[in-house]
């Protein structure tokens, strides 16, 4: 049996993010999602908006002998391209952090593996000066183990 921490990065990934698509109601198509960073400039252009699942830092406190509960902020990275190769990419990177908050918020509990979800902090790279632009969006996720499984 995975782990819950396992299993709530997994969600991410597998259940939330890819529901970000124009068809879906959302202002972006995401092509790449992913557990791991990767420098945007190894990214194709086909490769984007993407979102990668990057660092993430846990608290953990014993409930019982064998269960506890668990803060794990989790950073999230997304990069998007400029509509037209050169310019205006922040408008772009605007939509893709909108569609990632609500993806989130819409499942606070991610699929009942978590207690809570909150975005915390983004931060966003410096503007339109490059055809490319990105985020770092800090999500807090609080868990509690059951039983014997962590």
């Amino acid at each position: 049996m995975a782990s819950k921490r396992r299993t709530i990065l997994e969600y991410l990934r597998d259940t939330r993010l890819p529901l970000i698509t124009v068809a879906d109601g959302y202002h972006t198509n995401v092509s790449k999602i992913q557990r791991g960073l990767v420098p945007h400039e190894n990214l194709n252009d086909a490769d984007l908006p993407a979102l990668l699942i990057g660092r993430t830092v846990e608290k953990r406190e014993n409930i019982t002998r064998n269960q506890y509960k668990a803060l794990i902020t989790v950073f999230i990275v997304g990069y998007v391209k400029s509509p037209d190769g050169v310019k205006n990419s922040q408008g772009a990177l605007d939509d893709l952090i909108a569609d990632v908050t609500h993806a989130l918020e819409t499942d606070r509990t991610l699929g009942g593996n978590s207690k809570w979800l909150e975005v915390k902090n983004i931060i966003t790279d410096d503007g339109d000066i490059a055809p490319r632009s990105g985020f770092v969006m800090e999500v807090e996720i609080a868990y509690v183990t059951e039983g014997v499984t962590p």
